[in-house]
């Protein structure tokens, strides 16, 4: 039976083009069993077409497998950005990343960002699996907290806390970036904002306009050049962290209808699989 799911893994292959994408590998009832990425469909197809029969963890996944669907993306960050929005939507049994629906322990955090004004001028941002009663929120943002070690997660994660490293370089005095600034994503922090700045930092969150981390390293000018190349750095994360989070959210909303502001995560895995229900064609 391994053997059998090897051999139809080859035949895709054979038709898989040599682009990068992602892949899906699907059992008898049309389930998902795996979702990967790759920068060459076809050779990572057939990497697994060879792959040897004897493996314990084959042998617990080709031999389910009837049928592979994959769908090109346009470069290989796409890939790996797309792969792990499948992941979190379409939960499949067979990949290291899945998560068991009615256990809340293993469920995505799926956090949203919150910001609240704080005395002196400063606002609040809190990362929250909930949407708060008071404040602004945005997201969801299920990629974005601590311990995210995937591309997506990465990009989000490392992108949001430069940030807030470009906010605290353009609003404080303080010679040295403070120690929650330098993990990623921290749960809570307060930073003077200039008032100025407070509608760019609704339009860059709300994934509409993304000059906010340029506008933010000009306002730093005064640092140290030493200080300014870490923060020329943290500019390209925090304009990361817009394609990957803010803006990539508001396309997804635009492309399915949806008005504009934050939306729960069950909505978000909906939309994820109605977006890939062609690519998977008929069922059965």
């Amino acid at each position: 039976m391994v053997t059998q799911g090897l051999e139809m893994i080859n035949a895709a292959a054979r038709q898989a083009p040599r682009e990068p994408g992602i892949y899906l590998f699907l059992g008898a009832s049309d389930d998902i069993l795996y979702v990967g990425r790759a920068t060459d469909l076809r050779q990572r197809l057939r990497q697994h077409a060879a792959a040897r029969p004897s493996d314990y963890w084959l042998d617990q996944k080709y031999v389910l497998v009837r049928r592979i669907v994959w769908e090109v993306a346009n470069d290989e960050v796409e890939a790996s950005w797309r792969e792990e929005e499948l992941i979190f939507a379409l939960r499949p049994a067979h990949n290291a990343q899945r998560r068991r629906d009615g256990d809340p322990a293993t469920l995505p955090r799926s956090p949203y960002l919150t910001i609240t004004e704080d005395q002196h001028d400063r606002v609040r941002f809190t990362l929250c699996p909930a949407r708060p009663g008071t404040g602004r929120s945005y997201g969801c943002f299920p990629h974005l907290g601590k311990g995210k070690g995937a591309p997506l997660g990465i990009a989000c994660s490392d992108g949001y806390t430069a940030l807030l490293r470009l906010l605290w370089a353009a609003s404080s005095t303080g010679s040295h970036t403070p120690a929650a600034l330098t993990r990623s994503a921290p749960d809570t922090y307060a930073v003077p904002v200039d008032p100025a700045l407070r509608e760019p930092l609704h339009r860059f969150l709300s994934g509409t306009r993304a000059k906010l981390p340029a506008d933010l390293l000009e306002r730093a000018a005064g640092r140290p050049d030493f200080v300014r190349a870490g923060l020329r750095k943290d500019r390209a994360l925090a304009e990361r962290f817009y394609r990957a989070g803010p803006r990539r959210l508001r396309d997804r909303r635009l492309r399915h209808g949806l008005r504009a502001g934050p939306i729960d995560a069950d909505t978000l895995r909906a939309l994820i699989r109605a977006e890939i229900t062609p690519v998977l064609g008929p069922v059965g």
